[in-house]
C-alpha cells in the first residue's frame, strides 16, 4: 500500500495558501502598504512574480524583497482589489487560478474588473511562482486612465 495515497496533492493543500494569498493582497492594498508579514506567509523565499511588460508595475520580481517591491508598485496604481468567484485547478504543483478582479484606480477613483488567470507553481505550501494572464492590458491601462470609452471584454 502507497502511504502517500490519501495524501492530497501539494497544488491541492496549497489551495488554503492561495486563499490567504488573495486575503492578505486585499488587505495590503486597503491599507495603503499594510503589514507585508501576511503576504510574506504564503510565499517561497525563493518566490518569483512574473507580471505583463505593458504593466506599471510589469516585469520580474524576486524573492520576498522583490515581491513587497512589486506590492508597492501595485498599491501606486489600485486603491483597492478584490479578487472574486475564483475556481482552482490543481495538478500536482500547480494551481491554475480563474478569477474575477475588482478594484479602484487610485489615480482616476475609476472602478474597473477583469478576468484573470493565474499560474501558481507551489513549493511545500508556499507560493513559488506566479504568472498573471490579464484578458486585455490594453484595456486595463486605458481604463486605469479613464480613457476607456468602453468596458473591459469578458470572454
Amino acid at each position: 500500500m502507497n502511504p502517500f495515497e490519501n495524501e492530497p496533492a501539494e497544488g491541492e493543500r496549497g489551495l488554503s495558501t492561495l486563499r490567504r494569498f488573495y486575503e492578505a493582497e486585499g488587505a495590503y492594498l486597503a491599507a495603503e502598504g499594510g503589514d507585508f508579514s501576511l503576504i510574506a506567509a504564503t510565499l517561497d523565499p525563493e518566490c518569483v512574480i512574473y507580471q505583463a511588460a505593458s504593466l506599471p508595475y510589469g516585469g520580474v520580481w524576486r524573492g520576498h524583497s522583490g515581491f513587497e517591491a512589486w506590492m508597492k508598485a501595485f498599491t501606486r496604481e489600485w486603491s483597492s482589489l478584490e479578487v472574486r468567484g475564483s475556481e482552482f485547478y490543481p495538478h500536482g504543483d500547480v494551481v491554475v487560478s480563474k478569477s474575477h478582479v475588482y478594484a479602484i484606480a487610485r489615480a482616476t477613483g475609476r472602478h474597473l474588473d477583469w478576468p484573470v488567470l493565474q499560474f501558481f507553481r507551489l513549493r511545500n505550501d508556499k507560493i513559488l511562482e506566479l504568472w498573471p494572464f490579464y484578458w486585455d492590458t490594453a484595456a486595463l491601462l486605458a481604463g486605469r486612465e479613464g480613457s476607456l470609452s468602453r468596458e473591459i471584454p469578458v470572454p
